[in-house]
């Protein structure tokens, strides 16, 4: 098959702007007709010769262009065929009308005009169906019109969903609803752009013309994720430009549904999404859930009495953290083992105000951590050294705005470190000396990183990197002894070449001139120590064995 011609196809696709003209024409002529029957109104089709000078080149033109559009294929082949020759009919019925109308056959123009305004409307349907589905223009008609134009029978309503989230299918209740709504009207029984249909799994894996849509486990490699993510004003952007778009949200999880293998039948509890989905999860398909009640702080003024009286009774800080705030910090880990669960009980008259608590090295227990439970507005909790187990763990999970939590040397184990899982702001927790297992760690690092805005934000970075790179100026005079290479401002790296981990920009060496970055000071140490095994990495040579060691600097950072 030939390709066709791009002029083909730029002509073909005036056929949506040039057909409301003449649909816009022939309903007004038809509606002054009727109107002319009005002895008040009967001179209203006076013009009517006019509008059919227009109607009629105009009818002939969005046929043309629309058979020019239908060149290109996408379309179902029976109802395509349908809407061209009912347009054609329709086209034709009003060049006749125009005509009978020019001999002055009044009751005969009439009569074929009507008959047009039918052709219309059957032509329309079939036009609105191979765009929008087949019962585009009775999909929300009374039951008796559904019935007289032979739409679809009102759906039954479904079973409805499980409560559970983590019950609901993957793909049938995750993913082909994202689909249904926004993919299939372009990629459907009835049309089929590119040769791809995405209203069945069986059609998603297969793909279209192009190749397939999707790689399983390649989220970032499958080309329906590629067209979804491309700006709103490109070409290959889907949706195209005009038509509804899926949300972030929706994106995200066909994401995360690609890169769980794009699996049939699995569930979400079999899938382990990592937090950032399951609150999408949650938002979307958990039964409504009543606002967590936000309890806001005395006023200083009213809580420092009573904090500097417990101070004096218990033998610790309790502090204000700034003059300006109504929080307040803790530090009972200076009452070693005198401060126990009766101690931490006193402190409950202060848990609205609490926002850093250092119960380190003291003997609370399981027990004493119910307290904590009701201090919902901590952000810092330090629990090392204490007798706490995976039980009293349990009590923290509603503690939203946690973000630091150290449980050095406890007997906190991997279940443990589960029943934090859910908490939101958590982006710190310190386990060493505890029987938590590597493997156990990563996990809920995964399930608390969000990769999709992470792999954004790292592309953005290399841009501006790259853009930083390309606006340095230099000047060479050649009289001048060759002075010592320009230092690049920014790090010529990404990833630490030691670790093969995320950089901190403030752990740097300078190297040759370039800036090299590192995740920590104990792999820039290996690198000032003997770089040579890592340049490669970095795609740098060998110093000179008589130049000066690398150079280290220091950078500042500002909360």
């Amino acid at each position: 098959m030939h390709p066709i011609p791009d002029i083909v196809l730029f002509f073909g696709r005036l056929h949506p702007l040039l057909v409301h003209l003449p649909i816009g024409l022939i309903v007004l002529l038809a509606f002054l007709e009727v109107l002319a029957f009005v002895p008040r109104f009967r001179q209203a089709n006076a013009n009517a010769g006019v509008i059919l000078s227009l109607a009629v080149p105009a009818a002939a033109a969005a046929v043309l262009c629309g058979w020019l559009l239908s060149l290109g294929g996408g379309y179902d082949p029976q109802l395509l065929r349908w809407h061209k020759w009912t347009a054609i009919g329709t086209a034709c019925a009003c060049a006749v009308a125009a005509l009978l109308y020019a001999l002055r056959f009044r009751r005969a123009y009439r009569a074929c005009l009507f008959a047009t305004f039918i052709a219309l409307l059957v032509a329309s349907d079939f036009g609105g169906s191979l765009t929008h589905g087949s019962d585009y223009l009775v999909r929300y008609a009374p039951a008796s019109l559904k019935k007289l134009f032979g739409g679809k029978a009102p759906v039954v309503a479904a079973a409805p969903k499980p409560k559970d989230v983590a019950q609901l299918t993957a793909f049938s209740d995750v993913v082909q609803p994202v689909l249904q709504k926004d993919c299939v009207s372009c990629h459907g029984p009835d049309k089929s752009k590119g040769k791809l249909r995405l209203d069945s799994l069986a059609a998603v894996l297969k793909g279209g013309g192009s190749g397939p849509a999707l790689l399983p486990g390649k989220s970032a490699d499958s080309e329906i994720v590629r067209r979804l993510l491309l700006p709103l004003g490109t070409d290959d952007h889907m949706p195209p430009d005009g038509k509804p778009q899926p949300t972030l949200d929706e994106i995200t999880l066909v994401q995360w549904w690609i890169d769980s293998g794009a699996p049939a039948d699995k569930k979400i509890a079999e899938l382990k999404p990592p937090l950032p989905i399951k609150r999408i999860l949650a938002a979307r398909f958990g039964a409504p859930q009543t606002e967590a009640k936000v309890v806001l702080p005395r006023p200083l003024g009213d809580v420092l009495p009573l904090a500097a009286k417990l101070s004096d009774d218990l033998q610790i800080p309790i502090l204000a953290l700034s003059a300006r705030d109504a929080w307040l910090e803790c530090n009972a880990s200076i009452a070693g083992r005198d401060f126990g669960d009766a101690q931490l009980a006193r402190l409950a008259t202060l848990a609205p105000n609490l926002r850093w608590l250092d119960l380190g090295g003291t003997s609370i227990t399981d027990t004493g951590l119910l307290q904590v439970a009701s201090m919902p507005n901590l952000t810092r909790l330090h629990l090392e050294r204490t007798a706490i187990t995976d039980h009293g763990l349990a009590a923290l999970a509603n503690l939203s705005n946690l973000q630091y939590l150290n449980l050095y040397d406890t007997a906190v184990t991997d279940a443990g470190l589960l029943q934090l899982a859910d908490l939101p702001n958590l982006k710190e927790v310190f386990v060493w000396g505890t029987k938590v297992t590597p493997t156990a760690a990563e996990g809920f690092i995964a399930s608390h990183t969000d990769t999709n805005q992470l792999q954004q934000w790292r592309a953005q970075i290399a841009q501006l990197q790259a853009q930083i790179k390309g606006s340095h100026v230099s000047v060479d005079l050649g009289t001048q002894p060759a002075a010592a290479p320009m230092t690049n401002a920014v790090a010529i790296n990404t990833v630490c070449p030691v670790s093969g981990k995320p950089v901190d920009p403030t752990k740097t060496v300078l190297y040759n001139g370039s800036l090299v970055a590192f995740c920590c000071a104990d792999c820039k140490a290996k690198f000032e120590k003997d770089p040579t095994p890592f340049l490669a990495k970095l795609g740098l040579k060998p110093k000179d064995p008589l130049a000066a060691k690398p150079t280290t600097t220091t950078t500042k950072t500002t909360q």
